[in-house]
Parts: C-alpha cells; structure tokens; sequence
C-alpha cells in the first residue's frame, strides 16, 4: 500500500454551510478522477490551523446507504492524505462520483494524491 503520513497536529474542519460549498465551487479550480472531483479555493481566515473539508455525494451515487458508504470512504481518505499532503491555505470540497463504491481504498488513496499534486 502506498506511503501515507499522518500529521497528528493538523485537524481537519468540515464545511456545513452550503455558502462554503458554493464560495470554492465559485473559484472553478477542480480536478477530476475516475472517482472524484476535488475542488479548491483559498480559504478566508489566514490565521486558522485546520484544514477546511466538505464531502458531497448526489443522488447519482445510489440511495442513501450508498452515498452515505461513499461520504465516509471520502472522509477517511482525507484523513489519511489531507493531513500529510494538504494545506492549510485552501478549502477542499471532495465530491464522490459511482466508481468510488466499487474502487479499491489504495487507489482512492492514489486518485486523491495526484489531484493534490497537479
């Protein structure tokens, strides 16, 4: 499995106003893998420590188990990679698409990664 370094001071804050989700989706910075589209905007407060996270999965999931089942795989990858790869100068929005049900964890992993990097 791939290296994943997790960085224990940082924490991860989640996005719930949906004026969050339409201030990164606004900026029109967005990557799309096979399994997710990233977005990401600067954040407002320079002075926060916490890394900023929303998830969203749409109806094109599945039902309702099903999008809730791809929330929780989005929040556990950004766990693992946000952390050690992420900055603390953007927001992320992490939205699931149908293939994320049926890949594997390490290549969410993998997917999550090289949109950083890019």
């Amino acid at each position: 499995m791939n290296e994943v370094v997790e960085n224990k001071d940082i924490k991860l804050e989640t996005l719930k106003k949906r004026s969050d989700f339409l201030r990164v989706a606004s900026t029109r910075k967005k990557w799309v893998t096979p399994v997710m589209v990233i977005q990401v905007a600067d954040i407002l407060c320079k002075d926060d420590v916490a890394i900023h996270v929303g998830y969203t999965a749409s109806k094109k999931v599945g039902n309702a188990v099903a999008r809730s089942r791809a929330k929780r795989r989005l929040r556990e990858v950004a766990k693992k990679v946000l952390t050690g790869c992420g900055s603390q100068k953007h927001t992320y929005v992490l939205i699931a698409r149908q293939e994320i049900l049926k890949c594997p964890f390490d290549q969410l992993i993998r997917d999550l990664k090289w949109a950083l990097n890019r």
